[in-house]
């Protein structure tokens, strides 16, 4: 096997994706490797964060969200509402699991489909293995759509360790 100088850390901030980064801590410690937390958002989130504010969702071609009656917040504003949330939340929580690794993570944030994206990320970034955790927060998606950490070993381009 090559050296492992670049691990992959896919997270949302879950129990299964903080065992992964106590692991991958280790693993960049031991190795002298660089670590990136990857964390995806997708439409989902999108959605779930407009609907769960009470706001309405208005079918302009620029796709304005009402958040109150007073103003409108650009689909682009809510988004970056979500990814500044996103770090402050899940990806800090995840850098934290991380520990001090003696290099400085790379904090990632990306809109997409989790598995697509993750193996997209390491086949661009040289990504030498993957550590993701064997399930995330939806569990009723994941018994619909497969899990995430199954689609990623199947498709990515490098090792991937699934951690319980």
């Amino acid at each position: 096997m090559s050296s492992i100088n670049h691990v992959l850390l896919p997270t949302d901030g879950s129990e299964g994706a903080l065992h992964a980064a106590a692991l991958a801590g280790d693993l960049a410690r031991a190795l002298n490797a660089r670590v990136t937390v990857l964390h995806i958002l997708n439409d989902e989130n999108l959605m779930s964060h407009a609907w769960g504010s009470g706001g309405l969702i208005v079918g302009s071609p620029a796709g304005y969200f009402v958040d109150d009656p007073s103003g409108m917040k650009s689909v682009e504003e809510i988004r970056s509402t979500i990814e500044q949330q996103a770090r402050s939340e899940e990806v800090a929580k995840t850098a934290e699991a991380l520990g001090d690794t003696g290099i400085e993570p790379n904090l990632v944030t990306i809109w997409g489909h989790a598995a697509e994206e993750i193996t997209r990320f390491a086949k661009d970034s040289d990504v030498d293995l993957i550590v993701i955790g064997s399930y995330g927060k939806s569990k009723l998606k994941r018994a619909f759509l497969g899990s995430v950490s199954q689609a990623v070993a199947n498709l990515a381009p490098c090792p991937v360790t699934i951690v319980k």
